[in-house]
C-alpha cells in the first residue's frame, strides 16, 4: 500500500505525515451524484482509512454523463447510489474500508451517520442538508468541505474547526429564494469532477497541516475565470460562530406524506418559504411543460408532475416512494 501512494507521499507538503493521517481518517461523503461520485472515487483511490458513503437516491440513465462511478447496468437495475458506489470502488483494491449508507441525511440521522467522521465532504444538491452539515460540524468542531457545481461555475470552501462557516460567508443562504440546480440550469459534465478534485485536495491539506487556512474557491470552467479568497473572517452575527446556536439542528426535518392512495406524495419543507411562483415558472420553462397561476406552479415531466405552492409545499404526482419524491423536490425546487 505504501508503494501505491508514493507519488502523493513524494509531494513534500503532504508527505509521509499527511498520508499516515489520511490513512487513519474516517471521511464522510454526503450525496453521491455528480460531485459525490467523484469525491468517493478520489477518497478511496488516495487511501483514506474509512469512507462512509451516504445517499438516499438510486442510479438513473440521466446520471451517467457526469456521475462517473455508475454504469448503464446500475441504472437498469435502479441500484441505490451508495450500494453501486461501494461495489465499484471495492474493485479498486484500496485499503479503504467502505461503508454504504442508503439513507437520507436529516436532523434525526445526522448524529448517527456523521459522529465517527473526522472530516465531511459535501456532495449535496440542496440548501437544507448543507446547512445541517454546517451546523452539526460546527457544533462538533469537525472540519468539512463545501462544494457547489451548477452550469459552468463551481465553488469550494474549506470550513476548518475555528475558521468561518458557511453561514458566516453566505448569511442570506437560508432566506434566499431557491437556488438553481443542475436540473433547472444544467451543468457542464466535466465540472463536478473538477470541483470534487478541489474538495478532496482541500480535505487532504486540512488533515496534513496543523492549522490549515480556510479559503473559498470560485471557478468557471467555460470562461476560464478562477480566483481564491483567503482573507476570510468570522461573521459577528453568525448564529453558529458568534452565538453558539445551531438552527438547522433545532428545526424539524422536512416531512413527506402519502395522499390520495398511491401515486401522490406531499412534501412540506422544514422552513416556510416565500416563493415567487412566476420566477419558479421561468426557471422550469426549459425542463418540461409548465403552467402557473397565483396559487401554484406546475411542472409536468415525462413520468411525474410537481405542483409547488408559495410556501414551499409540493405535491409530487405519479410517485409512490417518499425518497424518490424528496429527490425530485431537491432537484427541481432546489431547497
Amino acid at each position: 500500500m505504501n508503494d501505491r501512494y508514493r507519488q502523493q507521499v513524494r509531494f513534500a507538503p503532504f508527505g509521509t505525515h499527511g498520508q499516515e493521517r489520511w490513512q487513519r481518517a474516517t471521511v464522510g461523503i454526503v450525496g453521491l451524484g455528480g460531485l459525490g461520485a467523484a469525491l468517493a472515487a478520489h477518497v478511496v483511490r488516495t487511501g483514506a482509512g474509512r469512507a462512509i458513503l451516504i445517499d438516499r437516491d438510486f442510479v438513473e440513465d440521466s446520471n451517467l454523463p457526469r456521475q462517473i462511478l455508475y454504469t448503464a447496468a446500475d441504472a437498469a437495475r435502479a441500484l441505490p447510489k451508495a450500494a453501486a458506489a461501494k461495489d465499484h470502488l471495492s474493485d479498486v483494491g484500496s485499503a479503504t474500508q467502505i461503508v454504504a449508507a442508503v439513507e437520507d441525511l436529516t436532523v434525526r440521522s445526522v448524529e448517527r451517520l456523521l459522529q465517527s467522521c473526522d472530516l465531511v465532504l459535501d456532495g449535496l444538491d440542496n440548501v437544507e442538508a448543507r446547512l445541517l452539515i454546517n451546523d452539526y460540524c460546527r457544533r462538533e468542531r469537525k472540519p468539512w468541505v463545501y462544494g457547489g457545481a451548477v452550469g459552468s461555475t463551481g465553488a469550494v470552501l474549506l470550513v476548518t474547526r475555528d475558521g468561518p462557516c458557511l453561514r458566516c460567508l453566505f448569511p442570506e443562504l437560508e432566506s434566499a429564494p431557491p437556488l438553481e440546480t443542475c436540473d433547472t440550469a444544467g451543468v457542464l459534465s466535466p465540472l463536478p469532477a473538477m470541483v470534487a478534485s478541489l474538495q478532496v485536495a482541500e480535505a487532504m491539506r486540512c488533515l496534513a497541516e496543523a492549522e490549515p487556512a480556510p479559503r473559498l474557491w470560485h471557478i468557471d470552467s467555460w470562461s476560464g475565470h478562477a480566483f481564491v479568497s483567503d482573507s476570510l473572517s468570522l461573521a459577528p452575527d453568525c448564529p453558529c460562530c458568534a452565538r453558539g446556536t445551531f438552527p438547522a439542528l433545532d428545526r424539524p426535518a422536512s416531512t413527506t406524506a402519502q395522499l390520495c392512495g398511491r401515486g401522490m406524495i406531499q412534501i412540506t419543507p422544514a422552513r416556510v418559504l416565500e416563493l415567487d411562483l412566476a420566477d419558479v415558472a421561468r426557471r422550469w420553462k426549459d425542463t418540461g411543460a409548465v403552467d402557473c397561476n397565483p396559487f401554484l406552479v406546475r411542472l409536468k415531466l415525462e413520468d411525474c408532475t410537481i405542483v409547488l405552492f408559495p410556501d414551499g409545499r409540493a405535491l409530487i404526482q405519479g410517485v409512490d416512494n417518499a425518497e424518490r419524491a424528496r429527490s425530485l423536490y431537491a432537484r427541481y425546487v432546489g431547497t
